[in-house]
């Protein structure tokens, strides 16, 4: 694993469009139907409103610390113990990430494409595949990223421009026909996906130029896009409720693709999206648990990769049907979006306070 290579702020976009941009495009979107039907992309409209004030905090935060490591700089600037909280906090947090994925791209897998293959392949050979990858560094996730972003783009709006002609935007409106705390609760969710931009944080490091606000701001209009379109285009396709029925709306929108009378039934193309988003997502989050502990020792960060690996391999094992499954993920993300907001806000503080007292002001 290669920490000394650097990448830029162009290459850091890449890697989160397609790992963060997974949750927000893919996972979210089933959950957010589920919970405020036809209101729900008011809720990601909501949400968008919010974050823009937010993406001021991890600015601030690079800005302050001069995009240093945050463990040494939290080391140096405040303490030993701080940092060590900090550390094993953000540890949990992209753990978490990395389960999630892997739960979602496993069931998806033996659901739609590989029903008679045992779920210990599909799990072993997943995890594999990224622990190789994340063992490489950032800069080998970065450029897998740039190859693998172009055509995901692609194919997104190839399944876009043709169900154009399915789809009924007026399905869309009214608004507000469900009750107001829907909308709350979606912008919450949506909240747990766009908080992940937190991450910038962990990477700062790595990168060659400063990032700046318009970079966040981008960044972040980006992931609201990439959540408000499969959202809409369900709602324009099956309706409000058929699409809170659905398991995966974005994944129904590619079997609706025909083209003349030859052209049909091209939804493989979805698992090339899936599969690239979801690799990358765990392969990342495995890289930075790594990064953030600052295990430097060569033979101790392999002994941490495949530790990693085999606690995903056991979780990926459990028993856990998808109805159960579902119940869970609401929370999952409403409580990340709580906790990472209030460490993001404590972080903040702490550094502005120790910023401050040494005349660095923003």
């Amino acid at each position: 694993m290669n920490f000394s290579n650097k990448i830029s702020v162009l290459q850091m976009s890449c890697i989160l469009m397609m790992t963060v941009g997974l949750a927000n495009h893919v996972t979210m979107i089933p959950l957010l139907l589920q919970t405020a039907k036809r209101d729900s992309w008011l809720g990601v409209a909501a949400a968008f409103l919010i974050f823009t004030a937010w993406i001021w905090i991890p600015y601030a935060i690079g800005k302050w610390t001069n995009q240093m490591h945050l463990a040494d700089w939290l080391t140096v600037h405040v303490g030993r113990w701080f940092s060590l909280v900090m550390q094993c906090g953000v540890s949990l947090y992209l753990f978490s990430i990395a389960i999630v994925a892997l739960k979602e791209t496993t069931v998806w897998t033996k659901v739609t494409y590989l029903p008679h293959t045992p779920l210990l392949v599909i799990v072993a050979g997943f995890l594999l595949l990224c622990s190789y990858t994340a063992r490489k560094g950032i800069q080998s996730i970065a450029i897998t990223a740039g190859l693998l972003l172009p055509f995901v783009i692609a194919l997104g709006y190839f399944v876009m421009g043709a169900n154009f002609q399915y789809k009924r935007y007026v399905l869309l409106f009214p608004l507000f026909t469900n009750d107001p705390s829907a909308i709350v609760r979606s912008a919450l969710y949506v909240g747990g996906g766009l908080i992940e931009l937190i991450m910038i944080l962990f990477m700062q490091h790595h990168l060659k130029q400063r990032v700046r606000w318009i970079h966040y701001f981008i960044l972040l209009a980006i992931m609201v896009g990439l959540t408000m379109g499969p959202l809409i285009g369900s709602i324009a396709s099956f309706g409000p409720e058929q699409a809170a029925m659905l398991r995966y709306p974005a994944y129904e929108q590619w079997r609706l693709v025909q083209i003349g009378d030859y052209v049909a039934h091209v939804d493989f193309f979805s698992i090339y999206q899936w599969l690239s988003g979801s690799f990358l997502r765990v392969s990342l989050s495995i890289f930075l648990i790594v990064d953030v502990l600052k295990i430097e020792a060569k033979q101790r960060r392999f002994l941490t990769v495949n530790l990693l690996c085999a606690a995903l391999f056991i979780a990926g094992m459990l028993p856990f049907n998808d109805m159960e499954y579902l119940t869970v993920v609401p929370h999952y993300y409403a409580a990340t979006f709580i906790a990472v907001l209030l460490g993001s806000l404590l972080l903040f503080a702490v550094v502005s306070i120790k910023s401050k007292s040494k005349g660095n002001n923003l």
